[in-house]
């Protein structure tokens, strides 16, 4: 008998954690049951679809006589389900556009703290990954860190922390916060000549960093900055991007001046940041280079046409109406000719959350929504590094899936509506 029992207590914490395991794997085992399904690859609707999923993947695409045999079907039959959206040029720990906010006295910490509710916000907005293109201090990293973690809610984040920059160039903050502070003017810039740009860059990768960001010209946003003028040389900018390769980094160029985005280019970047002033040449140089366009007509938009006086006293140049048409002339240029685009927005000079408003922004350029998604879906996992991972609802990949009223491919406005949103398997929002 105690040989037995003796058996039995050693068996016994076995099944337990076998139990929890069974009950853990029926708790992350769900389905979605779509009633249109966007197949961004295809541009096409697929009616009555099953979404298995298993943890934080899909599993499979089944069809619906395959429903009854499912439990934990989340019921989407009402709604238009397509893949998690993304965000190439976010700012997620920049309160600029808060005019609430006094960002000269700013603490530090609290650029991660506001980040974490703008995060959320983006997030619930349905972009279930960005490209966070220059974040202060490391907060960037923290955020993202934290995210991973489970410690706050929001995208998937891919950073690059500070921009590199000249001396005198576009984000080189002469201690742009207060001066008991004095740090403004900090991690990633200024840094000139290419010993100092290899330092800096395998500084920026030993803290941390997803990918790598140059300023290849001036700014809107800086002070005694030429938005058009090119700044790093090619050879500054290929000590940059040298270091980043060795470790499997990508390096996105701040770019408006047509000189700028060719030099850039000749360096060997990955994406055009903004190309404001692209001219015959620079277009020709990305298609050659395979360089992807990331323009941000919804910042330009806000700027130009909403004109909030708020914005004057932070050095933001203001334009007119007539500039922001010369803006969509020279996108829709860029698309028609076949520049590589992915969608990307500069949230921060904006409110956070508002990034799909873009989309109808985007439309109105001339771009039509088949292509408008797909700038926000495959083309931009595949800028990003992340094509075999998400971009679209296919087996294998992240679960990352949201829903809309409508059909998206007819009106692109309806994705300013999500109402489900889940990521890597979890859902964040369900209205």
């Amino acid at each position: 008998m105690k040989t037995i029992m003796g058996k039995f207590l050693t068996i016994q914490p076995f099944l337990l954690i076998f139990s929890i395991i069974s009950l853990s794997a029926q708790e992350e085992s769900k389905a979605i049951w779509a009633g249109r399904m966007v197949d961004v690859k295809a541009s096409k609707i697929l009616k009555n679809v099953i979404i298995l999923i298993e943890g934080d993947k899909i599993q499979d695409i089944v069809s619906m006589d395959k429903k009854d045999n499912l439990s934990n079907v989340i019921d989407l039959s009402e709604y238009t389900v397509l893949p998690g959206l993304i965000d190439c040029h976010t700012h997620l720990t920049d309160p600029s556009f808060d005019t609430s906010i006094d960002v000269y006295e700013l603490p530090i910490a609290s650029y991660g703290i506001l980040g974490a509710t703008y995060a959320k916000k983006t997030l619930e907005a349905g972009f279930t990954t960005v490209r966070d293109v220059g974040g202060d201090f490391y907060t960037d990293v923290a955020l993202r860190d934290a995210i991973k973690k489970g410690w706050a809610e929001g995208p998937r984040m891919y950073v690059s922390g500070k921009a590199l920059t000249i001396t005198g160039g576009h984000g080189a903050w002469a201690n742009w916060m207060a001066p008991h502070l004095g740090l403004r003017h900090n991690p990633g810039n200024p840094v000139d000549g290419p010993a100092a740009i290899r330092k800096r860059t395998r500084t920026l990768m030993k803290n941390g960093v997803d990918l790598i960001k140059i300023n290849a010209t001036g700014g809107f946003g800086t002070a005694n900055s030429i938005p058009g003028a090119a700044s790093f040389t090619i050879e500054e900018m290929k000590a940059a991007v040298e270091e980043a390769k060795k470790r499997g980094l990508k390096v996105a160029a701040h770019a408006h001046g047509a000189d700028g985005i060719k030099n850039a280019v000749r360096a060997g970047v990955n994406s055009i940041e903004h190309g404001t002033f692209l001219d015959q040449e620079s277009i020709d140089l990305m298609k050659e280079n395979k360089v992807f366009l990331v323009m941000d007509l919804l910042a330009a938009y806000v700027d130009l046409i909403e004109k909030n006086e708020d914005y004057s006293d932070k050095g933001l140049n203001k334009g007119n109406e007539g500039i922001y048409r010369d803006l969509e002339a020279t996108f829709f240029n860029a698309y028609t000719q076949g520049v590589l685009m992915a969608f990307g927005t500069d949230a921060s000079i904006f409110e956070h959350g508002r990034n799909a408003e873009q989309f109808s922004l985007m439309q109105k350029a001339g771009i039509p929504p088949k292509d408008i998604l797909k700038s926000a879906t495959l083309h931009a996992a595949a800028l990003i590094g992340v094509g075999e991972k998400t971009g679209s609802i296919k087996k294998g990949k992240w679960a990352d899936i949201i829903a809309v009223r409508g059909n998206p491919l007819e009106d692109i406005s309806v994705l300013e509506k999500v109402e489900f949103v889940m990521k890597a398997g979890k859902v964040y929002k369900l209205q």
